[in-house]
């Protein structure tokens, strides 16, 4: 599947980490359901697919324009949402979205003498699922979502959804509190200058909305960006000043009036 990212390097460990994940199947599969409580709302429901299914269409970031590669069109691919997360002003969210597909073949031949590797996923069944998140933030709740992929954790090549919340749901209410990731310090000694840091919380945590560094705006390394609208940073010296953020660049959607006019 197509991935943009500049460290390919640590996208490559992390897709690695998912196949694995994916092949586990004796083990019970876990789905988070005390979790995964909160209900989308039917409107929210219908945007956040809409923008998938055109994100796709582009073929911008993971969103995969299928026909570009392989035999079958997005029209094949069933999006779903599989867990949603509201922050208490309901101003912020963090959904994760997945994909049901064929696990088409390629369209060019890579592998003359074992077809199967000519797939999407050369390991899986004929039927393959995917799931990542995507965060979202809003000014105001009659406001549509600006959104921006989260990839931290992806789940890829899954037989079921089952299998793909569970690699999710391990990382988000497990693994997040600890995994360091980089951001341009904002204070301190090391001021300007990209450390790892870890963000401190899991997704059930009270405090993941208020005191997780996520959601504190870059002031040093960008014009106010929130470390979740930056792609990536991009600066030569010692220290990152204002101008070296890469903002995320989502390609303009159309949206129906129909879904539109449930924001008024």
């Amino acid at each position: 599947m197509k991935i943009n990212r500049n460290n390919t390097t640590v996208l490559l460990i992390l897709l690695l980490v998912s196949l694995q994940s994916c092949r586990q199947r004796n083990n019970k599969t876990e789905t988070y359901d005390q979790y995964r409580t909160q209900k989308i709302e039917p409107r929210d429901s219908l945007f956040i697919l809409h923008t998938v299914k055109e994100w796709g269409k582009k073929n911008w970031y993971t969103w995969e324009n299928f026909s570009k590669m392989y035999k079958m069109t997005n029209e094949q691919v069933e999006y779903f949402i599989e867990g949603t997360f509201y922050s208490p002003n309901r101003k912020r969210i963090l959904v994760w979205v997945g994909e049901k597909m064929p696990n088409a073949t390629t369209i060019e031949i890579y592998n003359k003498d074992d077809p199967e590797v000519n797939k999407i996923c050369p390991t899986g069944g004929d039927t393959i699922y995917t799931l990542s998140a995507l965060i979202g933030d809003r000014d105001s709740i009659n406001q549509i979502w600006k959104l921006y992929p989260f990839d931290q954790q992806q789940a890829i090549c899954c037989a079921s959804k089952k299998q793909a919340i569970n690699i999710l749901g391990k990382y988000y209410f497990g693994q997040m509190k600890t995994h360091q990731t980089y951001r341009i310090m904002p204070s301190g000694k090391r001021k300007g200058h990209k450390e790892s840091e870890a963000y401190g919380y899991n997704l059930q945590d009270k405090d993941f909305w208020d005191k997780c560094w996520l959601f504190q705006k870059d002031t040093v390394g960008s014009y106010g960006l929130y470390p979740f609208q930056i792609y990536g940073y991009d600066y030569k010296g010692d220290k990152c000043t204002q101008e070296c953020a890469e903002p995320y660049k989502p390609p303009a959607v159309d949206y129906p009036e129909e879904i539109l006019k449930l924001y008024k």
